[in-house]
């Protein structure tokens, strides 16, 4: 019989996930209601918290498999419960590549709370939500299963999660920095539901006035009133910022500009004292890892917007476009307005294919203007040390690197794929944005599997060959 949370662990979910009790529609067409619950919610839907309690539990069978499939030893009511809090917030991946499983699968029950308390980090900033979240997880996993509920401590948290400001984090990420809810025109929170009869709250308390509020921090005052709701001076004002961020301006405020607020909150830029390359830093340092910066933005293959792009002579991008995908990131790191999608347009406009393969000197033209920056293409081939040194110089030079990797299971080709080489660890393995999948950011998931040397994934990548653009 499949294993359920318990009581406490589910107050410690509904605690941390927040309540809405109406249904709100992100700009995927995702509609999500109750606790994050998204499968067959309808437009003006509405749900007591007993029935949005109902359907996280069914939601939270997902995490209960995966700790059952990962976790080997026995395990309490309670510290099962911990763990299915941590997999769901988290993800079954996180839960099964990480140290926490394989101590506690060698009967290291008090080796938990402390791994817990690892997972703490967002796009490599500490979230005082999260501090909080494995706090509690860690007292609810070393209760045993016959304490009062009370005796929990669960900490109390408001639902508008902020960063701590101790002095080594940001001090600026709020409820919609953090949540994976999208934000655009038509988005109204609990404040322009109170200014505008008219309107209905469609997303959680404050998002759309705390985004208003940082638009204006960073000078950018066409954002007009701050009120809630997300309206047409909103959506030119957040135009503005991704424009200024070197984002493609849809005015919608996604994973990729939220990142950018945080990071432009956390280092004090604005509209009037914009980031400049000379003012990054030679490399971010993050437990050991060493990260380029500004960060170098992920775009995997089979995303929506481009994944049907037909590529030269018939393949499209989900299929061949790992070197199309790898090229829009290093472009879009020196400042250049490119996607995947604008990338192929650009290619297909100046003869920039020979059959499916890429013209590299053309492609570096993408996005240039006239008083922007000149790239020139260059490659490099060699041993692995001699490879892996190269890589190692480029990052320690700020500098991203596209790498050639080869699945060794093909014996006709040299190579099979195409990466970005963003960081190194303290081990000299290198970090990597991988095109082949969503979750290929290895500045928000700095697991085994984006790291080139320790994936797994097409049964692991070797470093064949380099590929990069330098000034001229």
């Amino acid at each position: 019989m499949a294993r359920n949370i318990n009581k406490a662990g589910l107050d410690l979910v509904k605690h941390f996930e927040g309540f809405c009790a109406e249904a709100y529609k992100c700009p995927a067409g995702v509609w999500t209601i109750g606790y994050g619950h998204t499968g067959g919610v309808k437009s003006g839907q509405r749900v007591t918290e007993q029935e949005a309690e109902q359907l996280l539990r069914s939601d939270l069978e997902t995490a209960a498999a995966a700790v059952e499939r990962y976790i080997a030893v026995p395990l309490s009511d309670n510290q099962f419960s911990a763990l299915v809090s941590f997999t769901f917030n988290l993800g079954s991946g996180s839960l099964r590549e990480s140290t926490l499983r394989k101590k506690l699968n060698t009967d290291d029950y008090d080796a938990v709370p402390s791994e817990l308390a690892r997972w703490v980090k967002a796009n490599g900033k500490t979230l005082g939500g999260l501090v909080k979240r494995r706090a509690a997880e860690g007292v609810l996993f070393m209760q045993t299963d016959d304490a009062s509920a009370s005796s929990a401590e669960v900490p109390q948290m408001p639902q508008r999660i902020e960063l701590v400001d101790d002095g080594t984090t940001g001090q600026n990420a709020k409820g919609y920095l953090v949540g994976d809810i999208n934000l655009e025109r038509g988005s109204v929170d609990d404040k322009g539901d109170e200014r505008y009869a008219r309107l209905s709250q469609n997303v959680p308390d404050r998002y759309v006035y705390d985004l208003q509020g940082d638009l204006r921090a960073l000078g950018l005052t066409e954002a007009g009133q701050q009120d809630g709701a997300f309206g047409r001076d909103t959506k030119k004002a957040v135009q503005a910022f991704q424009k200024l961020a070197g984002i493609e301006d849809t005015g919608i405020v996604d994973r990729e500009t939220k990142d950018a607020i945080i990071m432009w909150l956390d280092q004090g830029y604005a509209k009037s004292t914009p980031p400049t390359r000379e003012s990054a830093e030679s490399a971010l340092v993050m437990d050991g890892i060493k990260l380029i910066t500004p960060r170098v933005p992920h775009f995997s293959q089979g995303d929506s917007r481009w994944a049907k792009r037909v590529l030269g002579r018939g393949s499209s991008i989900q299929r061949e476009g790992c070197a199309i995908a790898c090229i829009s990131m290093v472009l879009s790191f020196c400042g250049r307005h490119v996607t995947p999608q604008t990338l192929d347009v650009y290619l297909d406009a100046n003869n920039g294919y020979v059959g499916n393969s890429v013209k590299w000197d053309v492609a570096g033209g993408c996005g240039e203007s006239g008083d922007g920056l000149k790239l020139k293409y260059a490659q490099m081939e060699g041993r692995g040390k001699e490879l892996t040194d190269f890589l190692s110089e480029r990052v320690a030079r700020n500098l991203p690197t596209m790498v050639r990797v080869d699945y060794e299971t093909d014996g006709d080709l040299t190579y099979n794929h195409f990466v970005v080489c963003v960081g190194r660890t303290e081990d000299g393995d290198f970090v990597m944005n991988d095109p082949a999948t969503s979750q290929g950011d290895g500045y928000t998931n700095m697991l085994d599997e984006n790291i080139i040397q320790r994936t797994m994934r097409q049964n692991g990548y070797r470093i064949v060959q380099l590929d990069y653009y330098d000034i001229k």
